[in-house]
């Protein structure tokens, strides 16, 4: 089984216009609906999308809680396992015009220690060959108890993929986590840690080799304007996401990665393969308004190809 945890989810309220949004004065959508948000959650929507089961795992809370729920109706295989709590919600707006994606996101609630002891009970009972997908930022308070949990099901062989904030990366990298995924700024985030940088596409890959020989068994990085980088046991790959058209929504674009890497490698056990049907996955994301569907992902394959490098 597949499992994401969405620490802070959000039902997010997209607006679309058709100009560019102007500050400083009144502008008015074409368009407007909600999604139920978060990397996690994404993830787990891409897999609805491949006929993938998965269990999802966070907080949920407050007046936006059973919305939120609602919403998941629609995706079949989509089995919520929230963890209530008293505090909100959050709501994050999606604004996208003709110059591109901008996000106003909310803070989210407080999650006491009972919560989090909650989430944690839920969590310990996955086993040997569960995949867990931990996606989305964690607040400072809670990164000893999440870095805790995780090392305790790692030691029950199961299947980490961290795409989370740097503190927890660096404390569960030694437990040999399945996958980190990141991006070329929270890449210089992790680097900063141990006083390196990461400055452009090479530094990205030679950092991320440093990541894997720390621990991690796949490191992919996502550039959501170019390319994506794998760096696994077999070498330093890399592949295209965007082409030359302009893209439609960046949003999801490297959790959509995350799950065709993941329903691929359950088939395959081929890392490498894997990446290639993921950033299918991502592509179709980018060039799709919401995220990518199985007949937008098989437009992309012919043409997605994976290269080595180093």
């Amino acid at each position: 089984m597949i499992c994401t945890c969405t620490l802070n989810p959000s039902l997010d309220y997209y607006m679309e216009f058709d100009h560019r949004i102007e500050h400083g004065r009144t502008n008015r959508s074409q368009l407007e609906y909600y999604e139920a948000g978060g990397k996690g959650m994404n993830v787990s929507i891409v897999l609805n999308n491949l006929l993938i089961p998965t269990r999802a795992f966070g907080f949920l809370g407050g007046f936006t809680r059973e919305f939120y729920v609602t919403l998941l109706q629609k995706y079949e295989y989509i089995q919520p396992n929230f963890t209530y709590i008293d505090g909100h919600t959050r709501i994050n707006v999606k604004l996208h015009d003709t110059e591109g994606d901008s996000d106003v996101n909310a803070a989210g609630p407080y999650i006491t220690s009972s919560d989090m002891e909650n989430l944690r009970n839920k969590v310990l009972r996955l086993d040997e060959g569960d995949y867990f997908v931990l996606a989305g930022a964690s607040p400072e308070y809670l990164t000893k108890d999440i870095i805790a949990m995780l090392k305790s099901i790692m030691a029950n062989k199961v299947r980490v993929v961290l795409d989370t904030t740097p503190e927890i990366i660096r404390g569960v990298l030694d437990a040999k986590p399945f996958m980190i995924k990141s991006t070329p700024e929270e890449l210089n985030n992790l680097a900063r840690l141990s006083n390196e940088e990461v400055k452009d596409h090479d530094s990205a890959a030679a950092f991320s080799k440093k990541i894997m020989e720390a621990g991690a068994q796949n490191v992919i990085v996502v550039d959501k304007n170019e390319k994506a980088i794998l760096v696994c046991a077999e070498g330093s790959y890399e592949c295209e996401i965007t082409r030359n058209k302009k893209t439609v929504s960046t949003v999801g674009t490297g959790d959509s990665l995350v799950a065709g890497f993941l329903m691929n490698y359950l088939r395959t056990s081929n890392a490498v393969d894997s990446f290639r049907f993921g950033s299918c996955c991502g592509s179709a994301t980018a060039y799709s308004k919401g995220l990518a569907t199985r007949e937008k992902i098989d437009s992309f394959y012919e043409s997605t190809k994976v290269e080595k490098i180093g």
